[in-house]
């Protein structure tokens, strides 16, 4: 299921692309065409179901930061800690971050290990806000699991 993820991942990096290359040269006809193409592509992940989706957008966000591992962080809605973990399962993800500051994280992180996560130990990752030059991400640290 990665290799999917993958595959859709380079999709959307390729369309980014040609469109900044058409956008660069004010060529509307092409940005257009890319703007299709990416709504089709995005009408197909979300064919894919929900869970699938979801998932996706935590690995297109880990990929866009260079990151490893999917992130789980204050962006995920943390009353829904076993749906989660079953998708992550279901798409063949066997590993995750989670770098939650929210004052519950450390009971998500309790109810992941009751799922049959295991924790790892820490690792430092790329986090959502961007260096204050714009230049790359501000470093945070997240607990890293592997899903059972």
């Amino acid at each position: 299921m990665k290799n999917h993820f993958e595959a859709l991942y380079q999709r959307h990096t390729e369309l980014k692309a040609r469109f900044q290359t058409a956008k660069a040269a004010n060529d509307t006809e092409a940005m257009e065409q890319v703007r299709a193409e990416r709504k089709a592509l995005d009408e197909s992940i979300e064919a894919e179901g929900s869970a699938f989706a979801r998932i996706y957008d935590l690995y297109e966000s880990a990929k866009d930061r260079g990151n490893e591992h999917i992130d789980i962080c204050e962006c995920y809605d943390y009353r829904d800690e076993g749906s989660l973990i079953t998708c992550l399962r279901e798409l063949g993800i066997e590993a995750f971050t989670f770098s939650s500051r929210w004052s519950s994280a450390v009971e998500s992180a309790w109810t992941f290990t009751k799922l049959g996560c295991t924790l790892m130990g820490m690792v430092e990752i790329n986090s959502q806000t961007t260096n204050w030059d714009g230049d790359g991400y501000e470093k945070c640290h997240a607990y890293l699991f592997k899903i059972q």
